[in-house]
Formats: C-alpha cells, sequence, structure tokens
C-alpha cells in the first residue's frame, strides 16, 4: 500500500491546525479505519480544498499511502454528505462531537472499521435529520456510546441478567453481570434502556454507561461529564 494513491470515503472526525495555512485531518474510513491526512495550503484564498470537508462531512477522499509515519498527503476531497443541519444545533452538534471522538479512539485500524462506518454514518444523519428520530436527549447518547462499544468488542454483557429480580449484581471489572471487585447493581429497567427498548430507565442508563467507561478505557472522564450537563440544559 504503501506509495499508492488510495481512494476511499472518509468521515470527518477532527480538524487541527498544522500551519497558518494547513490543516491535518482525521478521518473515518471504511476499509483503513482511521486515516490522518496532512491538507497543505487548506486555508489558502484560492485553496482548491475551500467548502470541501469539515466536521461530519462524509467524503471521497484520494490521499498518498507514506511507507513510514501516519501523516498521509490529501490530494483530493470531494463532499457527499455535510449534515448541514448540525450546524444549527448544539446539542446534536455536541453528541456528534463525542461520537467522533469516541471513534477516533477505538475503531479498529483496518478493513474491519466498515461497520463502525456505517454505524458512525447512520448516527450522524440521524443527529442532522429535521425530525428527531431520539425519544430523548438520554437516548441519543446510549445509542452512541453502546454502539461504539459493541462494534468496538467492549460492549458490557448482561446474559446473565435476572429480568425477574429487581435488582442484579454486574461486576464493571469483568463487564458481565455476577459479583467482582468493582460491582453495582443494575435493574431490569436500566438494562432494558441500553438495550434501546422504549419505557426503560434512562437516566440510569446514562449513569452506568459513565462507570463502565471510567472503568474500561483510560480517557479523561470530565469530556463526558460536561456533555451530560450541556444535554441536561433546558
Amino acid at each position: 500500500m504503501a506509495g499508492e494513491i488510495i481512494k476511499t470515503e472518509g468521515i470527518v472526525l477532527q480538524i487541527r491546525p498544522w500551519s497558518r495555512t494547513s490543516h491535518v485531518v482525521t478521518w473515518l474510513t471504511p476499509d483503513h479505519g482511521p486515516v490522518t491526512t496532512l491538507v497543505k495550503g487548506a486555508v489558502r484564498p484560492k485553496s482548491a480544498f475551500l467548502g470541501q470537508y469539515d466536521l461530519f462531512y462524509t467524503c471521497e477522499i484520494l490521499y498518498y499511502a507514506r511507507a513510514s509515519g501516519d501523516l498521509h498527503p490529501l490530494r483530493e476531497a470531494t463532499p457527499r454528505e455535510t449534515r448541514d443541519r448540525l450546524r444549527g444545533r448544539w446539542r446534536e452538534t455536541s453528541l456528534a462531537g463525542y461520537a467522533a471522538d469516541l471513534v477516533r479512539e477505538l475503531a479498529p485500524a483496518n478493513d474491519e472499521s466498515l461497520e463502525c462506518f456505517a454505524f458512525l454514518s447512520r448516527l450522524l444523519d440521524d443527529l442532522a435529520a429535521e425530525v428527531s428520530v431520539f425519544r430523548s436527549r438520554w437516548h441519543a447518547l446510549i445509542r452512541l456510546e453502546m454502539g461504539v462499544l459493541t462494534r468496538a468488542g467492549l460492549a458490557p454483557d448482561f446474559s446473565g441478567m435476572d429480568s425477574s429480580a429487581e435488582w442484579t449484581p454486574f461486576a464493571i471489572d469483568l463487564g458481565r453481570c455476577g459479583e467482582g471487585q468493582r460491582t453495582i447493581r443494575l435493574s431490569p429497567r436500566t438494562v432494558a434502556a441500553l438495550r434501546g427498548a422504549p419505557h426503560g430507565d434512562e437516566e440510569g442508563a446514562v449513569r452506568f454507561l459513565g462507570v463502565f467507561l471510567a472503568y474500561h478505557l483510560e480517557r479523561p472522564t470530565d469530556i463526558r461529564r460536561s456533555l451530560v450537563t450541556l444535554l441536561a440544559m433546558g
């Protein structure tokens, strides 16, 4: 692959400045996982890249695959889905940004990322839809986190759940129902919400996922805490 020109699709996960006129853009691709490209002269007045990519766009891209390092020069970007409605909805934009951050960290770095790419595409489309498909803001967050965890092979295992019991122990450290060094109690309504069923305890599911993610992922918890605070407003 090194030295080749790669043509694929990519969802923009992150844009960072490289110099006064250049960007570093991270994409999620369906066949190579997260890919980071250097966009030289991206913000020059006559740049061919102006308006061709932005956060949460899906683009057709061409880039040069370098033999060493993980920064590949971008040759072309053509927008396919721009999801413009996200620009005027701060809750949906916050959720999309958090989803992009999780995917950038957890998506497989090979052709196994196809399912993750399809999931993120659907999620962003739903967040940008004219009429919301989500029952609540918590439903959107639960679907986001459970979807990413499932596709990363890290989803909690509820197969031992006793639906007739008021509470069932869940071993956070083991990632499944039962006793462990770090055990919490789960209700059937919380698990129902985690599985996407209506009329579940969505707030309880959000609290559980906060504990689960903090234990299993080595990432700052203040980002998620800030998101939950934003979603709870108004």
